[in-house]
């Protein structure tokens, strides 16, 4: 297969162009992370709302669906690509970095920052990304801490139909009562309610959207993490009045164009970021 060229890391830093793939807006607290610390990208957004959530589907299916994504991205010739899915990079991060040009970033749960301080971790997650080897590889990797994966089966398409639907969500009917110091949310839907959840628990919550956007950055060699200022309130994740982020050059694609469009300009465009 032919692989197309794209521009090196001194001609990016004017305008990169970034695909940003989920199945529906959970990965817009990725999106706003990245465009907050890559303001002059030209950013494609692509949901696959209409076949949310991926936590129960086969593998197979998944890799055909973030494929067409990708594809998309390509025909727009994107210098990277964010996977901001965690079901989907456990499913096929590694067969979409060996089939396109572009780097493919995939999303993982935040484990090493809650590692550092937590040694009783709770790791809330979709039955595909808690079954995974992937995840359990990177749970293996600190041994000092122990964690507690937690299958969620119906949490991401609720969190999908209230911002989609406008039905109604009673988030602590989904989660599990658990003695932790720590929360790991193991996918982008979850961060909506980060603020919640994080209430819920009365302990820290991590979520890998910042380091996924820092991560992007040296990818695109813009920046270090010398001045990639960390955010000065985690948990603060919302807003009324943000239009000002549809200026931000961010393109809807997908099925779930104008849904996502609408959630991240008038609802969740992410203040701390």
């Amino acid at each position: 297969m032919q692989k197309l060229s794209f521009p090196a890391p001194e001609n990016v830093l004017l305008q990169p162009k970034v695909g940003v793939f989920d199945s529906g807006v959970g990965g817009l607290s990725v999106l706003a992370a990245c465009v907050r610390l890559l303001p002059q990208a030209r950013f494609f957004y692509y949901g696959d709302n209409a076949h949310a959530p991926y936590g129960e589907m086969r593998a197979e299916e998944i890799a055909r669906r973030v494929r067409r994504a990708m594809r998309a991205f390509r025909a727009r010739r994107v210098n990277a690509a964010v996977i901001a899915c965690n079901t989907a990079t456990a499913a096929c991060a590694e067969e979409m970095r060996a089939e396109f040009c572009f780097p493919v970033l995939g999303m993982e749960p935040a484990v090493a920052p809650a590692a550092r301080v937590c040694r009783n971790v709770l790791v809330l997650a979709t039955p595909f990304t808690a079954q995974s080897a992937r995840l359990h590889a990177l749970l293996a990797r600190f041994p000092d801490c122990r964690f507690t994966v937690a299958a969620l089966p119906r949490l991401a398409a609720a969190v999908e139909r209230y911002f989609a639907c406008g039905k109604r969500l009673t988030l602590f009917d989904h989660l599990p009562r658990a003695a932790c110091d720590g929360v790991v949310l193991g996918c982008t839907h979850y961060a909506l309610f980060r603020d919640e959840i994080a209430a819920f628990y009365g302990v820290p919550v991590f979520d890998g959207a910042e380091g996924t956007a820092r991560r992007l950055c040296r990818v695109l060699g813009v920046g270090t993490d010398d001045h990639l200022r960390p955010t000065q309130n985690p948990n603060k994740r919302f807003t009324k009045s943000c239009n000002k982020w549809g200026e931000k050059g961010v393109v809807f694609l997908g099925n779930g164009k104008k849904v996502n469009k609408y959630a991240y300009n008038s609802n969740i465009c992410f203040t701390n970021f």
